[in-house]
């Protein structure tokens, strides 16, 4: 009885499993509308299954195993409008064609952790530039590469070295104190782009004045590190209302960055070879004297001796960085594979000659992305990068010891000859005590970096049903680099001696990141048999660590000739580290309705760090958002959407303001011993993230059939519990304490404007603007108004103060009774940023521009202060009348200095036409014996022209660094340079 039943039970299961010729094959071809040429990469789905695939070369897919009723064929492709097909029992193969979306509302757009919806419907101004946008002219960095592409993103140079040294501040000003950089995700690994001071401080002795800043070395922030040519896509979520999901980390905005992966089909090489060279686009010139009076009197009796009528001029700037060296760029890729396997491979040398002597960037990066698919419910793809870069940054920025470029240049006139002797020595500046052609030429400022990122995802379809699933995701990865930053000054150096009475020295840090994340996804998504709506909910768990060791050796006294640490007599080492780990909570609701009108989402985070003075403690991020869209609401208006969201982030108290430091270099009663510095900082015993709240408001309007569409965004940051410093009294033993209070406020207007004048078979024009402007307030400050970066009022400086803007410069003023006043001279904020982007193809030819326009905004122009200070500015000897008297320009900002700073605070508005690229298609039958596929030769230029009222060397120049207040600051950084490349792209 019981082995019947058993035989029972089996013979039930299988009359309830689907019979083999229940299922069939299904074929197809996807074309392209308007050329009838096959598409590649087009993603086909079965709609209820798991069942996939994707195009082929040909445009030609197969899918096994298709339910033999009646099925929905969803096809997409990204530049594609989607489309879905009723494929009826018995048809088995299928012709598609798609229509151009050359606006991209059809792609998908990141919403949460693991989950994105099409743009059409989204909610926030999520910012998405392609990697075709990213890599189409050579560029030394992402962030480079981004310039002018991103509305509401301001992307400044600090200064022209090599190797980049970039900022990236996303819709204005969002703290005072606190970190400004947003938070990079490559392929889910949380990114390191800390800036490791390279420790030139201790030659320049940059800190020693009156501002004791650390970052004045010119330092490299290291998403540098990335190949811009390993990108398929990049999404900017730009405030608190779309990055809420990444909790307090992501006040400043997140940069999520997607690598190219391979596709189903035949193998594919593609080789691109690029060859260029680059010139100083801008000097600042020097005066030029015209008698032995006006010599003497700018340099003393002894200029006497130097100075000859009618002599040579010597053009001190271009002497030293009138290089044009050739640069090349060198990239391949690999990629393709079946149903299951698909791979790409992709690898970069490039070299940058620098412009000065011993200058220049060098980059080797190899890449390995793999997909595997285990059935069709198990997924696993793997993500691999290794990076391999030398930066050789020259000598520049601010410094006390007058050895540094620009800082010599303003004191050491024009008729005298620094240049290298028959010989090969070089000879002595007589006014300064150092020659920059011979620092640059016998001193070594290298950073070199090997970096590796690893990154993993495991996707499992637990469930798939025609109106449910339920998918498991799992991601994280590591990101390690090493930096090693090797600085030599040696003895023959003319400053050597005098600097510090110790000929020769040499200077090593070696520094070591480590940051690993793991996630954990559920993604559940429901929608009815009648398809009335779809709802998708996702919760998860994630975590994170970040390792940051950095140790500096200084050695004085070089001896035996050798150029290494150890060869001095007088050696210091100094060692820190830093170690941070975050944990998080997260979910959230999507709901979509209406005939996918009506999009509702909320969401959560809740996440714990020790960077917090608690560090078990969690704080909530919330999120919520809702958009509607109008089909065809008016006559010639294709399509209007009002979208409107809000939402919470938060931004982490820096590594260390929670501990009261201790020294170990102290000594009690003459013992060794470690003790809390006099008068030093104490610690926070409640120190939490910074809170912003965002809401954003806005609408997206197609227009001329799909060709027009243009997208309109406010917004309102409210920021609170700022980082702050308060004095203590002297009677506690502590100087200052990092604590939480004050509220600042930043509004803002986006607008964007994409337009296809023309699209057909031989002709297209693509033609995008964006503008973007902020204002900030600090709306409550529990602090005595203070000043930050800037080297004092007489000089201009920032000054933060209750009801007035963050970023106001302030300075010295004269009243009419001869008195001085301290006031408001200017401001770093811009009134506003354009861009202008026109790519026009006429058959094979392709021709692409991107205008970059910031108009207002103010810079501290201190290196005009120093040329003045040497009587050795340009026009520091033209002729001027004021009032009644007769005296030169120069002269005259000289006199009125320092009661009036205004005359070195000017204005940074600027125009750049930041890329040009000309280029022609070959067609493939011409070269047919090399392969197949489409080849390219292109003319292409990046930074070529700059339009500015800026008598400095650039208005993007930042002598701080990476600042979230005090960028714009000129004090004699690495000069601008323009670049110019020929490139030959093959297929195979």
């Amino acid at each position: 009885m019981r082995v019947r039943c058993v035989f029972s039970a089996i013979a039930m299961l299988l009359l309830s499993l689907p019979a083999a010729a229940q299922t069939r094959t299904v074929t197809g071809t996807v074309t392209d509308a308007s050329t009838g040429q096959p598409l590649e990469g087009a993603r086909v789905t079965v709609r209820g299954t798991s069942l996939a695939t994707t195009t082929g070369s040909s445009g030609q897919f197969t899918i096994g195993s298709v339910p033999s009723g009646g099925i929905t064929i969803a096809i997409r492709r990204i530049g594609s409008n989607p489309m879905e097909i009723v494929l009826p029992p018995g048809q088995n193969e299928i012709r598609v064609t798609l229509t151009r979306d050359p606006l991209r509302l059809s792609d998908v757009v990141v919403t949460g952790q693991a989950t994105g919806v099409e743009r059409r419907n989204l909610a926030n101004a999520v910012a998405t530039v392609s990697g075709e946008d990213v890599s189409r002219v050579a560029a030394q960095t992402v962030e480079q590469a981004l310039q002018g592409k991103v509305v509401g993103a301001s992307i400044q140079a600090n200064s022209g070295a090599p190797g980049g040294g970039m900022q990236m501040r996303l819709r204005g000003v969002t703290s005072i104190t606190g970190s400004s950089e947003p938070l990079y995700v490559i392929d889910g690994v949380v990114l390191s782009n800390v800036a490791i001071p390279s420790n030139q401080n201790a030659v320049t002795r940059s800190t020693q004045g009156s501002n004791p800043s650390l970052t004045q070395d010119n330092q490299v922030n290291r998403i540098a590190d990335i190949n811009p040519n390993d990108i398929e896509n990049i999404e900017v979520l730009k405030g608190a209302s779309a990055a809420a999901i990444y909790g307090s980390r992501a006040s400043n905005g997140v940069v999520i960055i997607t690598t190219r992966r391979g596709r189903a089909g035949e193998r594919r090489i593609n080789a691109t070879q690029r060859i260029g060279i680059s010139k100083i686009s801008n000097t600042l010139g020097s005066r030029t004297f015209t008698s032995v009076a006006d010599a003497t009197s700018a340099f003393g009796a002894a200029a006497a001796n130097y100075f000859t009528p009618g002599g040579a001029v010597f053009d001190q700037e271009r002497e030293l960085a009138g290089e044009t060296p050739v640069s090349s760029e060198t990239v391949l890729d690999v990629s393709g594979g079946d149903s299951d396997t698909r791979y790409f491979a992709s690898g970069l040398w490039r070299r940058d000659g620098g412009i000065i002597d011993n200058t220049g960037y060098g980059k080797q990066a190899v890449r390995a992305n793999l997909d595997q698919d285990f059935g069709q419910r198990l997924n696993f793809s793997l993500q691999t990068s290794a990076t391999k870069s030398l930066a050789q940054r020259g000598l520049t920025n601010n410094d006390n010891n007058s050895v540094s470029f620009w800082m010599v240049f303003p004191f050491t006139p024009s008729f005298v000859d620094l240049r290298r002797n028959a010989d090969g020595t070089f000879p002595i500046n007589p006014f300064v005590a150092s020659n920059p052609l011979q620092t640059a030429a016998l001193m070594k400022n290298d950073e070199k970096v090997l970096r590796s990122i690893l990154a993993g995802r495991v996707t499992f379809d637990a469930i798939e049903r025609q109106n449910y699933s339920l998918r498991f995701h799992v991601n994280g990865g590591a990101d390690q680099f090493s930096q090693e930053n090797s600085l030599l000054f040696p003895p023959e150096l003319q400053f050597e001696p005098i600097d510090d009475g110790e000929p020769g020295t040499a200077l090593l840090s070696n520094s070591t990141n480590v940051n690993l994340n793991l996630a954990t996804n559920a993604v559940f998504a429901f929608a009815p048999v009648s398809g009335s709506f779809t709802t998708t909910t996702s919760v998860g768990v994630s975590g994170s660590s970040r390792d940051l060791r950095v140790s500096r050796i200084v050695s004085r006294n070089l001896v035996g000739g050798l150029g290494i640490v150890g060869a001095g007599t007088n050696i210091s080492v100094l060692e820190q580290r830093q170690r941070v780990e975050d944990f998080g909570l997260f979910a959230q609701e999507e709901f979509l309705t209406l005939n996918e009108r009506l999009l509702l989402t909320a969401g959560i985070n809740a996440d714990r760090s020790s960077a917090n003075s608690d560090s078990e403690k969690y704080f909530y991020y919330p999120k919520f958002s809702g958009s509607f869209r109008f089909p065809q609401p008016f006559r010639g208006i294709e399509e209007a959407k009002i979208r409107a969201a809000y939402g919470q982030s938060g931004n982490q108290p820096l590594f260390g303001q929670k501990f009261t430091p201790l020294s170990a270099v102290e000594n009690i009663a003459g013992l060794p011993g470690i003790v809390v510095p006099v008068q030093g900082p104490v610690g926070s015993r409640d120190l939490r993230p910074e809170r912003q709240r965002e809401f954003e408001a806005g609408a997206d309007v197609s227009l001329l059939r799909g060709l027009a569409a243009l997208e309109l965004t406010g917004f309102r940051k409210d920021v609170s519990d700022l980082l702050l410093q308060r004095t203590l009294p002297p009677s506690s033993g502590f100087g200052f304490e990092v604590f939480n209070g004050g509220k600042l406020r930043t509004t803002g207007l986006e607008v964007a404007l994409n337009l296809v004048p023309i699209m057909s078979a031989e002709t297209d024009w693509n033609f995008r603007m964006s503008y973007a402007s902020t204002r900030s307030k600090i709306v409550d400050l529990p602090v005595p108004t203070f000043r930050g970066l800037g080297f004092g009022t007489a000089l201009g400086s920032f000054q933060f103060e209750e009801g007035a803007s963050p970023t106001q410069i302030v300075g010295n003023d004269s009243l009419p009774d001869g008195s001085t006043v301290v006031r408001k001279i200017g401001d770093a904020n811009p009134d506003f940023t354009m861009s202008f982007v026109n790519n026009l193809r006429f058959k094979r030819l392709r021709l692409y521009g991107l205008l970059d326009w910031q108009k207002g905004g103010s810079i501290i122009n201190l290196t005009k202060f120093l040329y003045d200070l040497g009587s050795n500015t340009a026009d520091f000897a033209d002729p001027i009348t004021v009032g009644t008297l007769q005296t030169t320009v120069g002269a005259n900002r000289l006199r009125l200095f320092p009661k009036q700073t205004a005359m070195y605070v000017e204005d940074a508005s600027f125009m750049k036409l930041r890329e040009v690229t000309l280029s022609l298609e070959i067609p493939s039958t011409m070269i047919s014996r090399f392969g197949r596929g489409v080849r390219s030769a292109e003319l292409s230029g990046r930074n070529l022209l700059t339009l500015t009222d800026d008598t400095g060397m650039d208005p993007e120049v930042s002598n701080f660094g990476n600042q979230p207040i005090g960028r714009n600051i000129d004090v004699g950084p690495f000069p601008p340079s323009r670049s110019y490349w020929l490139s030959l792209s093959l297929g195979f």
